[in-house]
């Protein structure tokens, strides 16, 4: 059997013990993934004469009213997929509760919607080691939109190797700081290129009167108590949450690299230029301390800068809204990946009992990546949702496209997302600044190698022991521990579960690594 290709070393980890051989269908012949994709669909043209397939799913929508089946993006979608669509959609609370009722009654869509935290929920876990789902790794070959997916994103949901999941992809490194860019130009300042040209940037935005009304109204730098030790941490040289050296697992707290990112953020605390209230500060708080100028830098997403520049221009039209991701330190460019998904599908043997029914399931996803499908998910239907301008599409205002489309039917059912294939319209420069970071970044993201691995102890008790850390680190910002009782608190952690967790990753990887 094919294995799939890995490709970053970082990246490489997988789960679970004892994995179903994953390609045999519970009623068909074995398949060696090189099958041609029967009834396999190319934009609605060359399988019309094939009857359609029955594609059952369930995922989640939280809209205000999904439209009614038959409507005109459903029948469309239904022609370039050669399908019968069945969707079931509900509100993400009642979605994921019912998610291990579903599994365990073994009653299941065509494609079952797996949330990104729920990867490792032992409920997801023993489904896949039990041999419930297809594994897919061997069919991608055949299908080249899904084929297209960056393969350390596909590593980073393995299970024991093998890949059972088709995920939903986003950027693998869209960290950012968002900054007040008309401040640095009214100040005579440049974009921060480092940690001291950052903090320099700071101090004038809080002592110099960055938005010129003669007020001591501005800030620096606005935080949440979630952010503390995730931002800086990479400048420093520590790992993104573990590092694997000569076969062990090391928290990111443990190093030195990362007490210096602490440190730097307490500088930041003493001298003003945080927020005093990051430990309690809620998003919509943190949202409005930029959005009304108190605070001239966010960190947050590369994706929602334009965003946040259109908020700010409501009340001040002049405010223009800069980004970037590295500040460069004595450790060069380093920025911390994520999974590069937000969830991902898996593939029911009991609803696609043939090789040929998941050939069918993985190309009605394909037809969707492809131009035909990205086009319709990217922009609805010509004149309804979108009008063609100098030739670009452009969203018509009364087109409801984000409730009839966007929330309907291109979030749940973009693998790729989908504006890689569909045409392009104007973008604002924050979207095409976005677009560049995200490329950039990949060619110096670190990654976390525990992704894609399996620690008992850290589902049983990871997230409670987590606070031990969480709490030394916005203790010691705030002065209210020293180094010496921060180090006691990491040594807690580590005494009350961390170590066995370490030691379990090793083992998960070990395995994986056979």
């Amino acid at each position: 059997m094919k294995r799939l290709t890995l490709g970053m070393l970082a990246l490489v980890m997988a789960t679970v013990t004892a994995c179903s051989s994953g390609n045999e269908g519970s009623s068909g012949s074995a398949g060696s993934g090189n099958a041609p994709a029967s009834g396999a669909n190319n934009g609605g043209k060359d399988n019309v004469s094939e009857a359609p397939f029955e594609m059952r799913l369930m995922y989640n929508f939280d809209g205000v009213e999904f439209p009614p089946a038959g409507n005109e993006v459903h029948k469309r979608i239904e022609e370039l997929t050669n399908t019968t669509l069945r969707i079931e959609p509900l509100p993400g609370s009642a979605f994921e509760e019912r998610l291990p009722v579903m599994l365990a009654s073994g009653d299941l869509p065509s494609a079952v919607p797996i949330p990104r935290r729920h990867q490792k929920l032992p409920y997801v876990v023993n489904a896949v080691s039990t041999g419930l789902f297809w594994e897919i790794g061997p069919y991608l070959e055949q299908f080249p939109n899904l084929s297209q997916i960056n393969p350390a994103i596909y590593d980073n949901i393995l299970y024991d190797g093998k890949l059972y999941g088709l995920p939903r992809v986003r950027p693998l490194a869209r960290r950012a700081f968002h900054y007040r860019a008309d401040w640095v130009e009214n100040l005579g300042l440049q974009e921060p290129k480092t940690l001291e040209d950052f903090y320099n940037m700071l101090v004038a935005f809080k002592n110099d009167d960055p938005d010129g009304n003669g007020q001591d109204d501005t800030g620096g730098l606005v935080m949440m108590q979630n952010q503390i030790g995730r931002y800086f941490t990479p400048f420093f040289g520590a790992p993104n949450q573990w590092e694997l050296k000569d076969g062990q697992f090391i928290r990111d707290a443990m190093t030195d690299e990362f007490l210096e990112a602490l440190k730097f953020e307490k500088r930041l605390y003493d001298e003003n230029l945080l927020n005093r209230d990051f430990a309690i500060m809620d998003r919509p708080e943190w949202t409005a301390a930029m959005e009304t100028g108190r605070a001239g830098v966010r960190n947050d997403v590369t994706g929602s800068a334009t965003g946040i520049e259109e908020a700010i221009q409501e009340n001040n039209p002049n405010a223009r809204i800069g980004m970037f991701s590295v500040l460069e330190g004595d450790h060069g460019k380093r920025v911390f990946a994520e999974g590069g998904h937000n969830g991902f599908y898996l593939f029911p043997k009991s609803s696609l009992p043939t090789e040929e029914d998941l050939l069918k399931a993985l190309a009605f996803f394909d037809t969707l990546a492809g131009e035909e499908g990205a086009n319709l998910l990217a922009w609805g239907i010509e004149g309804t949702h979108y009008e063609l301008v100098d030739g670009k599409p452009k969203h018509l205002e009364d087109g409801n496209y984000g409730e009839v489309v966007g929330a309907s039917y291109s979030a749940p059912l973009s693998t790729l997302p989908a504006a890689t294939n569909a045409m392009q319209g104007d973008k604002k420069p924050l979207d095409v600044l976005a677009a560049e970071i995200e490329l950039e970044n990949e060619g110096f993201m670190v990654a976390d190698p525990t992704l894609s691995l399996i620690s008992e102890t850290y589902l049983e008790s990871g997230a409670q022991i987590e606070t031990i850390l969480e709490d030394a680190h916005v203790k010691f910002v705030m002065g209210e521990i020293n180094e010496e009782q921060w180090r006691a608190q990491v040594e807690l952690w580590r005494s009350r579960g961390g170590d066995k967790i370490a030691a379990e990753y090793a083992e998960a990887y070990a395995r994986a690594n056979q």
